[in-house]
């Protein structure tokens, strides 16, 4: 479907605690895209489920877009990488 904060976070945060570098081309797109996608407005990553389009104002909406969020702050804080 779409990137989203949640598949990319999770993926970039588990890369790197298995000792990938962010210096590898993948990674560095997947951490250049997180910082570029985080809403202004309110801090978060966008979310998107495979299964079905989910309301963003649902619990399951806002609980996606939650995860999103936890796993794009640990990818990005996760103390392994320099964004330039």
């Amino acid at each position: 479907t779409e990137s989203d904060g949640y598949a990319t976070g999770m993926t970039v945060f588990v890369l790197l605690l298995t000792g990938a570098g962010p210096e590898q081309p993948r990674l560095k797109r997947a951490l250049a895209w997180l910082s570029a996608n985080q809403d202004t407005t309110d801090g978060s990553w966008p979310a998107h489920s495979l299964n079905k389009h989910r309301d963003p104002s649902s619990d399951i909406g806002r609980f996606m877009r939650d995860a999103a969020t936890a796993y794009a702050v640990l990818a990005l804080t996760s103390g392994h990488q320099e964004i330039k």
